[in-house]
């Protein structure tokens, strides 16, 4: 499914082995390189690809800002930069996973067993009615096969239930019953990506006993336990008041834009320069620990014989490199985001975010490899 998640598989060869990182800011020709890749995105010569008005970019190098930039109206007289807000569609379940690894390390415990929740606790065991996803023939569902896209739960975006308005807004507790009456389906334990999974996935940090015996809603979780220890304090979730939100640009009808309709799945706002900081954060370990990180980026579902998907990151060899990467599409806005290490060597590390004001924009992927390039050679 191209909506909320758009997934490139046949993801070039950047022919980065050889080729020697720098990690000093980008000055001179490089940097002018880096400002042409973004103009001429906004304005191709050949016409026919969905372009947005407002691109903003920003490239990392061993977890320094080597390259942060913004063109192109963002409406109300207001040229986009660097901290110009966009929602970022699926790179929210990267938040969303790191949240759920988060509650794990701190011993949260189920609400019905009491038992400390770990990536194997059955999800019935957190949400009370959700024992009808436990069905002959399938694997039972747990966080982990959410978190990797294996729990064979229909994407309830795909086929939205029949009591709700795609165009309207929805009240999760009510989506929640509705999601709860879906079936999984399909070869056990094989990937399926599914908005429902992250959508589940936000109900359970809000079902989970936490520390001290509280509860806890889903955005103040993402916030503290997230955004703050990434250092992304305008970071904030679809309907909050933003005044440097870029002005989304619709090319076509814009479903699931209503409340809660996204929630955990796609429902994030942040800039091209937080998530360059959440890049850092999670690889420098101050979000997880290296024992979640690791969870994080295990080979869980299978996507394709070269892809796969962890937990909010889709992953992949390529020539010597590992990456990890996820893109994001809702109404009035495609995103990309992925970091991209030598394999055996997660400490040398490249990173690039690229941010727009449009939905259904074609080459963001190729776009994104061109700054990996650009980030190994070039001066």
């Amino acid at each position: 499914m191209r909506i909320f998640a758009v997934i490139s598989v046949t993801w070039g060869s950047l022919l980065l082995s050889s080729l020697t990182v720098q990690a000093e800011p980008w000055t001179g020709s490089r940097a002018k390189r880096a400002l042409a890749l973004a103009n001429d995105f906004l304005h191709p010569s050949l016409p026919g690809h969905v372009r947005p008005s407002a691109i903003s970019v920003a490239v990392g190098v061993d977890g320094e800002l080597a390259f942060s930039a913004g063109m192109g109206p963002a409406g109300f007289g207001r040229t986009a930069d660097a901290d110009t807000l966009y929602r970022v569609g699926s790179i929210t379940k990267q938040f969303v996973a790191a949240a759920v690894l988060g509650m794990i390390e701190q011993r949260a415990v189920s609400p019905m067993t009491g038992k400390p929740i770990t990536l194997d606790t059955h999800i019935d065991e957190i949400l009370e009615g959700a024992d009808g996803w436990a069905v002959d023939g399938q694997l039972p569902i747990t966080l982990r096969s959410l978190l990797n896209m294996t729990s064979n739960l229909p994407n309830f975006t795909r086929r939205p239930p029949e009591s709700t308005d795609p165009w309207g807004s929805v009240e999760a507790k009510a989506l929640l019953q509705e999601v709860k009456k879906f079936r999984p389906s399909g070869w056990p334990g094989t990937y399926e990506y599914s908005n429902t999974s992250y959508f589940i996935l936000a109900a359970v940090l809000e079902a989970a006993i936490w520390p001290g015996g509280t509860t806890r809603h889903y955005e103040d979780v993402l916030r503290e336990d997230v955004f703050a220890r990434a250092g992304m304090p305008q970071s904030s979730f679809t309907g909050q008041k933003a005044a440097r939100i870029a002005l989304p640009t619709f090319q076509r009808p814009p479903a699931f834009a209503g409340k809660d309709w996204l929630k955990g799945s796609g429902d994030a706002t942040s800039t091209v320069t937080e998530i360059f900081s959440w890049n850092k954060a999670l690889m420098q370990g101050e979000v997880l620990s290296s024992s979640m990180r690791t969870e994080m980026f295990h080979e869980g579902g299978r996507v394709t014989p070269t892809i796969y998907y962890g937990m909010g990151w889709f992953i992949t060899e390529d020539d010597g490199w590992q990456k990890y990467f996820h893109s994001g599409q809702v109404p009035g806005f495609t995103a990309i985001n992925i970091i991209a290490h030598r394999l055996g060597d997660p400490t040398s590390w490249l990173s690039v975010t690229v941010l727009t004001n449009a939905d259904s924009v074609d080459g963001l992927e190729v776009l994104a490899d061109n700054y990996l390039f650009l980030a190994t050679n070039g001066n």
